[in-house]
């Protein structure tokens, strides 16, 4: 109560309204995030964060009037103490090295994980952290510029307004395309703004003598503060374009993620095709259940991976297929995302629920339709959801720490409308898959003969393939010369490609086929790896198929069905020598390409480092005895805040040692006797002397209360050198301070352990 009685009415007016300023502009600046986490609780960490800072600021440097940097300090003692306990509550919240490191990677990097999630982000993820940094370091900024004094109302009145405009900055710039609650962002900050920078000014100028002027004044000004804040909005819009041209930085960052690294599943799939009687086979998984699907009716398609880059080997997924400037190019990118999607997508509501099976496991996710949220359930579940990425021009999903038999989760999605028809139009915009697929001229154009509409091209192909193709897995001992993969090779060869008399394959060339041809004739196409649900939602290998799907003029994509252009008429039997006779040298099979891998071989590329250091660490902590865990638990509770507290007070000491060492060495002889008696009165104050200071009470005056024999003869000493008629020597200098030392000790042994060690940390003497 002794410290708060320091300051006026006034001076705690003051302070109250700034802070008070300082709190709103970053309320209604955070408020900005909403379209980018689910929850709110992102806003709440962001103003206690505020708060704390400006409470500290206020109390440390207004009231105690010690240096802000006491203040910074303070705060950050805030961040690592708070920080686990709001942020990383998947952490437990308990502060120690493990939760301050991930405090700090976070903290770190965490701009670039949320750059890198699609949004909404959870509202409960470690991306916390980035609201609590936001809300602890504006507060801090904005309340130790507001206390700037300067008589010039251009530098001191708006200064504390650049934190905040920095924050508001920064979250739009975090955001996302369409900008959220708009008015709240340009209208309330910047009436707040004008208003604050108005008081501001009005402290600064001189008072205005007439009551009744002054409120005239005062609402003159806020009325034009809300016309200029109404008008802000509609201007700002007009004069900025709109939302296309909304300058954000989630679009000029390409999230460090790399599909294409994966196998392409559709390459494997010979391991699902029914084996002949008699034969068997380990890798088989025919008649192996995969996952079991619940919630979706039969019939429904499950997509497992969605491949729309051909590099004449193979079909594999990839990011940014899609040329720049069709629809859903600009979403067409593996992102992470929480457990809520915004998917723009609309159609029949589906809840569903999967169970891997045992024939499953990789890093390709089965859903169906344009997913809304997922969440995984069970031991790893935390680990999944942080890996989990979705592509929204794919409606694709990937975990790449990899499912495994038991995993189970849980999802939501919405099925779009899946009608195609030749009279269907398309949008003409194809990517590279058209250039890819130069070497099917001749068939692109003389199996739609007749039709001039891609669409009815399409079709016609369609019906080509389906009329003139036979069906085979190549596994029975007549068909072996038909093999496996979808290269270049294998769909233009003489046995079984466009150059046989006719094309014989299965899902995997038909597909493959069907799709280049779609591309090279005008009609963005894609090959879809999946499976058909059956009854009982019990999926096995014998479920499993491949599908073409092309883009119509609305940007969405519509399923070319497989039993559209692929038969299931078998090829007659031949000689298998009788038709390597015919052919020539027989060209083997292309070497198999490995399906995707187990879990322990997949990780995610940009988090590996991260992760293996997390992972090492964890594995020290399981590996220690219970002694070394009460020993780090002692270190974390005791250790680390008794040494932020150690660092906090010895930079106290070590500001008065620097101080002491100013005064003395001063390049004036004169100005060191002058810095060696504020030492001895400086002193005497840190004791808890009532020594008066300032430029009307001299040193003889200040030796009388100092109470102490010396101090008379040492301040007749100084002011003989200062104002005496010759120049000092630095050897009078010097001896002046060792009598000033001598009194000093003189001071301190009058005097208890307790007081001395009060003195060494009071920072009485630094405020002015």
């Amino acid at each position: 109560m002794r410290l708060l009685r320091r300051l006026t009415l006034s001076q705690a007016r003051t302070v109250a309204v700034d802070a008070a300023f300082v709190l709103a502009l970053v309320a209604v600046a955070v408020a900005g995030l909403g379209a980018t986490y689910t929850e709110t609780e992102f806003w709440w960490i962001a103003m206690l964060g505020a708060l704390l800072a400006v409470l500290s600021t206020v109390v440390v440097t207004i009231v105690l009037r010690w240096p802000s940097v006491v203040a910074a300090l303070l705060v950050l003692l805030w961040y690592f103490l708070l920080g686990p306990l709001l942020c990383l509550r998947q952490q437990d919240g308990l502060p120690g090295p493990s939760g301050w490191r991930l405090l700090v990677d976070e903290t770190l990097f965490g701009w670039k994980d949320l750059l890198t999630t699609l949004p909404p982000v959870d509202g409960e993820s470690r991306l916390l952290v980035l609201p609590w940094v936001l809300g602890l370091v504006t507060g801090l900024l904005a309340t130790v510029l507001s206390m700037v004094k300067s008589r010039r109302a251009l530098v001191s009145g708006p200064l504390p307004l650049l934190p905040p405009l920095a924050l508001l900055a920064l979250v739009i710039l975090l955001g996302v395309g369409r900008p959220h609650q708009l008015w709240l962002q340009g209208g309330a900050f910047g009436v707040l703004a004008l208003a604050w920078l108005g008081l501001r000014n009005a402290r600064i100028s001189a008072p205005v003598r007439s009551t009744q002027g002054k409120l005239v004044r005062i609402g003159t000004g806020a009325a034009l503060v809300g016309v200029a804040g109404l008008l802000s909005l509609p201007v700002g819009t007009w004069a900025s374009g709109g939302d296309a041209d909304r300058v954000i930085l989630r679009t000029h960052v390409d999230p460090p993620f790399d599909v294409g690294q994966y196998p392409s599943p559709l390459a494997s799939f010979r391991r699902y095709v029914q084996l002949p009687p008699g034969r068997s086979d380990p890798r088989n998984l025919h008649d192996t259940e995969l996952f079991t699907i619940e919630g979706v009716p039969a019939g429904s398609r499950v997509r497992i991976a969605v491949l729309d880059r051909y590099d004449g080997v193979v079909w594999g997924a990839s990011n940014n297929a899609q040329p720049p400037g069709s629809p859903g190019a600009a979403s067409d990118t593996y992102q992470r995302v929480s457990s809520v999607i915004d998917n723009p997508a609309r159609g029949r509501h589906v809840d569903a629920r999967v169970t891997i099976g045992p024939g499953y496991s990789g890093v390709w996710l089965p859903t169906t339709g344009a997913l809304q949220s997922l969440r995984f359930d069970g031991p790893d579940s935390t680990t999944l959801s942080e890996s989990f990425r979705y592509n929204l021009a794919t409606s694709s999903a990937v975990t790449p720490s990899g499912v495994r038999p038991g995993d189970v989760y849980t999802f939501t999605s919405v099925q779009p409308d899946d009608d195609l028809t030749p009279q269907s139009t398309t949008t003409g915009v194809v990517g590279a898959a058209a250039d890819a697929a130069g070497f099917l001229d001749t068939q692109a154009v003389q199996w739609s003969e007749g039709e001039s509409q891609p669409m009815r091209r399409v079709f016609a192909i369609a019906r080509h393939l389906k009329t003139e193709g036979k069906y085979s897995d190549g596994v029975i001992e007549s068909e072996k010369i038909y093999h496996a993969g979808h290269n270049r090779y294998r769909l233009t060869d003489d046995t079984g490609g466009v150059n046989a008399p006719f094309v014989v394959g299965n899902d995997e060339q038909y597909a493959a086929l069907m799709a280049l041809l779609a591309n090279r004739i005008g009609v963005p196409a894609r090959v879809v790896f999946g499976a058909v649900v059956p009854e009982g939602g019990h999926v096995t290998g014998a479920d499993v198929h491949a599908w073409v799907e092309v883009q119509v003029s609305d940007g969405s994509w519509r399923t070319l069905p497989t039993d559209l252009f692929m038969d299931k008429d078998r090829p007659a039997e031949q000689q298998t020598t009788r038709q390597q006779q015919q052919s020539g040298t027989v060209v083997p099979p292309p070497a198999p390409i490995p399906p995707p891998s187990t879990t322990g071989e997949q990780n995610d590329a940009d988090m590996k480092v991260r992760k293996n250091r997390s992972t090492a660490k964890d594995a020290q902590d399981d590996q220690a005895g219970p002694v070394s865990v009460w020993v780090q638990r002692l270190v974390a509770y005791v250790g680390v805040p008794l040494v932020a507290i150690t660092i906090l007070l010895s930079s106290v000491v070590v500001a008065k040692l620097l101080r002491r060492r100013r005064r003395r060495t001063r390049a004036r002889i004169s100005a060191r006797f002058v810095g060696a008696w504020r030492e001895l009165v400086d002193h005497a104050r840190d004791l808890g002397q009532a020594v008066p200071v300032g430029a009307g009470v001299t040193r003889r005056e200040q030796s009388r209360l100092l109470g102490t024999p010396g101090a008379g003869t040492l301040a007749q000493r100084a002011d003989s050198h200062v104002f005496g008629p010759r120049l000092p020597r630095p050897r009078d200098a010097e001896s002046f301070w060792e009598a000033v030392e001598a009194e000093r000790r003189a001071m301190s042994e009058g005097v208890s352990l307790r007081r001395r060690v009060r003195a060494a940390l009071n920072l009485t003497t630094f405020r002015p």
